[in-house]
């Protein structure tokens, strides 16, 4: 992708001085804590001026992973300092963050349905919100310790190649499938103690390799009005994605990510090689399966789980992709057990 940094100007500065300038302790309060075989959890939630909402990190090992969950009331200007150097690993699900860090000219602006990786090394800087709206963000920092207990800087010369003060090109790139699903295990993960850890960084593990799976150094470069579209195409998956229940029309996705429907068709069916229904069709199969695998719950359940209202059209569109019914998939599955 193109860079999307924004040169800091005089009208820039003024506006900071406008808004709240702040701490993340300054603006909320501790309202849980826990330690539990090695890791510790706090929970935060939001003085009321500023936002509702909440934000909480896990953190053990050289490993940190922060969720923050909000609707902004005010603006408001984060500044900090990083003392340690960490591998940074961040999801933005929903919002925008104007990113400013000092002795580097551009700002960064990171929008919804980005993620970046990035090595920093010491450094102070801020991060300004917009009132308004929603921030739903998974950050995860990893310390030198992490990097050399997971051979991450040898196999990959992580630390340089990642370096925040080598970058050329922008460091965000879109959310695709596989990292929204394991965001949202995340997101919905209530595992405690030992098995939290052990969750926790095996996800981080994943997360990682698909960042270094990008080959950042080969894409392509596209225009920002392009950018744009690509990322719109990933937030309509993301929609369709988050709520296999509803069966959402070309209409209704064009509607919310702001294309039109001619556009919408054409373009993810260019990027994605599969069309929207057959996208949508391929997860509700996949879930079905699993359902049907691994729960006793009846086929008219699974069925609306899906988005079929209909059984009976649930059964039909199943044996048209698997070749047999639910339910003798569901049969053939505990005669292999």
């Amino acid at each position: 992708m193109d860079k999307k940094r924004r040169k800091k100007t005089s009208s820039d500065q003024a506006t900071i001085h406008k808004k709240n300038k702040c701490t993340l302790h300054t603006i909320s309060r501790l309202i849980a804590t826990q330690e539990q075989c090695g890791i510790t959890s706090k929970k935060f939630r939001f003085l009321e001026e500023y936002g509702a909402g909440y934000f909480e990190f896990h953190r053990f090992d050289g490993l940190q992973v922060a969720v923050f969950d909000v609707l902004l009331k005010s603006d408001i200007d984060v500044q900090g300092y990083l003392s340690k150097d960490f591998l940074e690993l961040s999801f933005l699900i929903e919002g925008e963050q104007i990113i400013k860090i000092d002795g580097v000219v551009d700002d960064l602006v990171y929008e919804s349905q980005e993620s970046y990786l990035v090595y920093l090394s010491q450094i102070n800087g801020s991060i300004a919100y917009h009132k308004r709206k929603r921030l739903k963000e998974i950050k995860i920092r990893m310390d030198i310790g992490f990097i050399k207990r997971h051979h991450l800087n040898e196999e990959y010369n992580i630390l340089d190649r990642y370096s925040l003060k080598k970058l050329k090109t922008d460091v965000t790139r879109p959310l695709d499938t596989k990292t929204q699903e394991i965001l949202s295990e995340i997101l919905s993960d209530t595992r405690k103690g030992l098995l939290k850890r052990l969750f926790l960084e095996s996800k981080t593990l994943e997360l990682i390799a698909i960042q270094l799976d990008a080959k950042p150094n080969n894409k392509p470069q596209i225009t920002s009005q392009v950018d744009n579209l690509i990322k719109k195409l990933y937030k309509t998956q993301h929609i369709i994605s988050s709520d296999l229940s509803v069966q959402y029309s070309i209409q209704q996705l064009a509607r919310q990510i702001g294309l039109n429907d001619f556009v919408l068709k054409k373009e993810f069916k260019r990027v994605f090689d599969k069309t929207i229904f057959e996208y949508a069709t391929e997860l509700r199969m996949k879930k079905a399966r699993q359902l049907l695998h691994h729960s006793k719950k009846p086929i008219y359940e699974i069925s609306e789980l899906v988005g079929y209202k209909n059984s009976t059209h649930f059964t039909a569109a199943f044996k048209k992709i698997e070749g047999i019914t639910p339910k003798k998939y569901r049969n053939d599955r505990m005669e292999e057990v």
